[in-house]
């Protein structure tokens, strides 16, 4: 995957023979000979770390205790409500890039100007709930590419757009078929990539190409609490499925120690053998 460039996508041949992959309770199917094709990326720079936290101060706090470590922060829906704008710049300011992960969700015209403003903010991810037609998608990503964004930031010089497909808090009998589906709209109608659980990260990668972006959350280190999630994966798990990036919170910003938290994860990502 060439990720300096967002609009890139590789090769999507399903002619390969498959190799099967155990990410929790799930086999899925990932096409022989991609499935090490990762970002020539560090592991750091893989992990998102999401700061799902009340009060722009603690937020700033978590991050100037992590930014030497990783590079990669969430403003999600509680910290952007409480602070706005200045979530993203406080990230920004310490050097970070920011996964704006507000799961937009509305009429295509409200939704493309949105996402057209994200992109003014200089974050580097977007989300937008794969609800919609093709048609209506699509104008929401010719929307953001001819929006100008001004950062010029990694993964590049616009946000990559991201669909949501389904909650990790959600699981059922069809969940994966419903997954794939929404990542067939997603790159039909020009994203980037999208946002759903490590558990379907290989079938995604074997329909939509090895350039789709997969961002995976619900990430939960060996014997974490699972919380509210239910589609979780290890960070192992996680990787070894073909997931770009891993999104990890609780697990982190609310542990004892958020720093020895980090690396014991990062050093648990550095043991999969992915990435440079």
């Amino acid at each position: 995957m060439n990720t300096d460039d967002p609009t890139s996508v590789a090769d999507r041949s399903h002619a390969r023979p498959a190799v099967a992959v155990a990410v929790g309770r799930t086999a899925v199917s990932f096409p022989r000979g991609e499935r090490f094709r990762e970002p020539a990326l560090p592991v750091r720079d893989r992990l998102i770390v999401a700061l799902d936290l009340p009060t722009l101060a603690a937020a700033e706090r978590m991050t100037q205790a992590l930014r030497p470590t990783v590079s990669w922060f969430k403003v999600g829906s509680e910290l952007f409500t409480a602070a706005g704008p200045e979530a993203v710049a406080m990230v920004q300011s310490h050097g970070g890039r920011v996964f704006l992960d507000l799961k937009y969700h509305d009429i295509p015209t409200t939704v493309a100007r949105a996402v057209a403003a994200a992109a003014r903010l200089g974050v580097a991810m977007v989300t937008v709930h794969l609800a919609g037609s093709v048609q209506g998608l699509r104008a929401i990503a010719d929307a953001l590419a001819s929006g100008g964004a001004r950062a010029g930031r990694q993964p590049g010089a616009r946000p990559w757009l991201l669909g949501v497909t389904r909650l990790t808090s959600l699981e059922g009998s069809t969940t994966t078929e419903t997954v794939i589906g929404a990542a067939q709209l997603a790159l039909r109608s020009g994203f980037d990539g999208v946002v759903a659980s490590a558990r379907e990260a290989a079938a995604i990668k074997h329909d939509c190409g090895n350039g789709f972006v997969v961002v995976a959350p619900g990430i939960r280190p060996p014997g974490s609490e699972p919380h509210d999630q239910r589609r979780i994966a290890t960070p192992t798990e996680a990787l070894s499925a073909g997931a770009d990036y891993l999104v990890i919170g609780r697990p982190i910003v609310a542990a004892a120690s958020p720093t020895l938290a980090l690396e014991q994860v990062l050093a648990e990502m550095e043991s999969v053998g992915v990435g440079k």
